[in-house]
């Protein structure tokens, strides 16, 4: 973006965390903030009172601002999802150089997947997808392995009515919807039979991280004429295997029941 494109209250609110990031614990008042970034005190204290407000920002009883709690949160996440992503790289380009499609990591966030890495594969069809977009997670093959081996009341609070349909393939009934989860932990990996995205095809397994709950997952993405019944289910013990390997690069240690003792575990099913 070039700077007339850009949000002038975006750009002070990062400004100012960049400030008090600067400044550490012993932060700053909102004299000195408004000297820092140039701006006048009305208008930086409804940004820090919006900010105190999201816990992103605390004021102490001496009137001083520092970094709160919530950017700690965001800081850990980003931190986690880093290092996710160093440690399934070269697991990941193995999976590329195995089945020569394209492979892609994702993490969950509230209904959606983000896509954290992209691989392409080594044939001529390209996918869409690229780091950083987000895809629903009741149709994709990521997003499906998630939900499978999420609690199930986390999952039902992110679907608490219909299913939204992207493409005819979409399952929107709930039942089946349910059925097609536990079919998924029963085989460990999930299948999106072009319920994303016309003509594409995807099998996904989850991962999870030391304590035995899903954080991420990979999927092989490729278009449907190449993604037969039988073709697939071979791609999904190649997914199920390579998803294991990462989240033992988290810390996991299957339980002696595997996939299914960890679903029990954790969804209650």
């Amino acid at each position: 973006m070039t700077e007339p494109d850009l949000n002038r209250t975006t750009v002070r609110v990062f400004t100012i965390l960049e400030a008090l990031a600067a400044a550490g614990p012993d932060g700053l008042r909102l004299t000195d903030i408004c000297a820092e970034i140039g701006a006048q005190k009305s208008t930086t204290s409804r940004i820090l009172a919006t900010l105190c407000h999201l816990r992103a920002v605390e004021q102490d009883e001496g009137g001083r601002f520092r970094l709160g709690i919530g950017m700690l949160r965001l800081g850990l996440s980003v931190h986690q999802n880093l290092d996710l992503r160093t440690r399934a790289r070269a697991i990941l380009e193995r999976l590329v150089e195995e089945t020569g499609e394209t492979i892609h990591l994702g993490v969950p966030d509230g209904g959606s997947v983000v896509y954290v890495e992209k691989l392409e594969g080594t044939n001529a069809y390209q996918m869409r997808s690229r780091i950083g977009m987000t895809m629903p997670l009741h149709c994709t093959g990521v997003g499906k392995a998630i939900l499978a081996f999420m609690p199930e009341a986390e999952r039902n609070a992110l679907y608490p009515g219909e299913l939204p349909a992207r493409t005819a393939h979409t399952i929107v009934d709930r039942d089946a919807f349910a059925a097609d989860l536990q079919r998924t932990r029963e085989r460990g990996h999930s299948l999106d039979m072009e319920e994303n995205e016309e003509g594409v095809r995807c099998v996904g397994a989850p991962i999870f991280d030391h304590e035995g709950r899903v954080v991420a997952g990979v999927s092989i993405a490729g278009p449907a004429f190449q993604f037969d019944d039988e073709r697939m289910l071979v791609l999904g013990a190649t997914t199920v295997r390579a998803a294991a390997e990462v989240s033992a690069e988290l810390g996991w240690r299957p339980p002696e029941g595997g996939l299914a003792q960890t679903a029990t575990q954790f969804t209650g099913r």
